[in-house]
């Protein structure tokens, strides 16, 4: 096998790779990027949300 197929077949599969996960990247950075100015809009943090308790009963 010549060193020209070797990367003709690792470029192919690298582009198979991306088209695969790129779908799920894309959701995960749009859902990151909404948590995120939801937390910045309403200045929620999660060291906050750990002493965020419950009222008296």
């Amino acid at each position: 096998m010549e060193s020209q197929q070797v990367f003709t077949i690792g470029q192919q599969g690298l582009m198979m790779l991306l088209m695969v996960a790129a779908p799920m990247l894309i959701v995960v950075l749009v859902v990151g990027v909404l948590v995120s100015v939801f937390q910045a809009a309403t200045q929620i943090n999660e060291a906050t949300l750990s002493f965020v308790r419950p009222g008296p009963d």
